[in-house]
């Protein structure tokens, strides 16, 4: 049986490939945020994956140590387009 797919209400503010999630399995690394809740859109496949791995959402994140590094945890909210501060 096919899984449900959710609707995503925000995605963070940075690409995925920012966060080191893997690629589409074409080896696209340019890919975007999906509709779809734990997918991904690649633009070149025309399809939403669910990438093999989640780059640094695969373990604990230390959010202070990971700004430092330059990944942003902001969320943007898709319903109101505006930046959740948190």
């Amino acid at each position: 049986m096919a899984k449900h797919k959710r609707k995503r209400t925000w995605v963070y503010v940075q690409k995925p490939r920012e966060y080191g999630i893997s690629p589409c399995q074409c080896g696209n690394e340019d890919t975007q945020w999906s509709e779809y809740k734990e997918h991904l859109w690649c633009s070149k496949c025309k399809i939403d994956f669910i990438p093999k791995y989640q780059g640094v959402f695969d373990g604990p994140i230390l959010v202070n140590c990971a700004a430092g590094l330059g990944f942003d945890f902001r969320r943007y909210d898709l319903k109101t387009k505006k930046i959740i501060e948190e």
